[in-house]
C-alpha cells in the first residue's frame, strides 16, 4: 500500500492529553503506534505486548533501551536539540545488532498530523514526471500545428502578416534632428586644471 499521500490524525487521543499536545517522546511514540504507518510485527509491538502482561508499572519501562534486545524493524523518536510539542520525527529502523541500526524511513508528526516523509527518489521521480508531461504536451501542440507535406512546397509554414494595429506604432513626436539640437555651452575656465597642465608642460620642456 502506497502511504505517500496519507495523512492520519486522532483527535480523540489529542483531546485526552493536557493542552491537547504531545508533550513527551513517549507520548509521541504512543500516538504514532495508533497510525496506519506502524508495523504490527515490529519490535515495538512485541515489546508493548510484553509490557501489557508485566506487573511493572508502565512508567518504569524504557522502550528505546529495551529495543536493543531485539533485531528487525523498530520505531524510535529522533533526538533533536529541542523537543517541541508541535513537531516530532519518528524513524523506522532495522536493527541488526544491539549497537547497529539503519534508518529505512522517516515520519513527521506535525500538530498532531502524521505524514510519511518523502524520499529523494520520490521527489526526483515526481519532478521528472512533471517535466516529461510538460514536454509531451508541448510536442503534441506542435504536432497538431504541423503543416501538411506537399510535393511543391514540402513542409512550409504559412506565416501570415500581423493584423493592422498590432505592429509597432510610430512615436507621436519624432526625436529632434541635428539642426534642432541646441549648441553645447562652452566649458567654464578652471584655474586648477590650467595650472596643472602648465606645470606638466614646464617639466616636459
Amino acid at each position: 500500500v502506497n502511504l505517500q499521500h496519507v495523512q492520519w490524525r486522532a483527535p480523540e487521543f489529542l483531546l485526552a492529553l493536557p493542552q491537547g499536545q504531545l508533550s513527551s517522546r513517549q507520548l509521541a511514540l504512543d500516538y504514532f503506534a495508533l497510525s496506519p504507518f506502524f508495523d504490527k510485527q515490529s519490535s515495538n509491538a512485541q515489546l508493548r505486548m510484553q509490557m501489557l502482561f508485566s506487573r511493572a508499572p508502565a512508567d518504569s519501562w524504557d522502550e528505546e533501551g529495551q529495543l536493543a534486545r531485539f533485531t528487525g524493524i523498530e520505531y524510535a523518536v529522533a533526538r533533536l536539540e529541542s523537543d517541541p510539542p508541535d513537531l516530532w520525527i519518528v524513524h523506522k529502523r532495522r536493527r541488526s545488532s544491539p549497537s547497529e541500526t539503519r534508518v529505512l524511513a522517516a515520519y513527521h508528526i506535525l500538530n498532531g498530523n502524521v505524514y510519511l516523509a518523502p524520499t529523494v527518489y520520490h521527489i526526483l521521480s515526481e519532478r521528472l514526471l512533471t517535466a516529461t508531461h510538460a514536454l509531451a504536451t508541448a510536442f503534441t501542440a506542435l504536432t497538431d500545428l504541423k503543416p501538411r507535406w506537399t510535393p511543391q512546397r514540402q513542409y512550409a509554414w504559412d506565416i501570415k502578416p500581423p493584423p493592422a494595429g498590432v505592429g509597432p506604432q510610430p512615436d507621436a513626436q519624432d526625436p529632434p534632428g541635428p539642426e534642432e539640437e541646441q549648441e553645447r555651452p562652452g566649458e567654464t575656465f578652471n584655474p586648477l586644471l590650467f595650472r596643472a597642465l602648465q606645470t606638466i608642460a614646464t617639466k616636459t620642456e
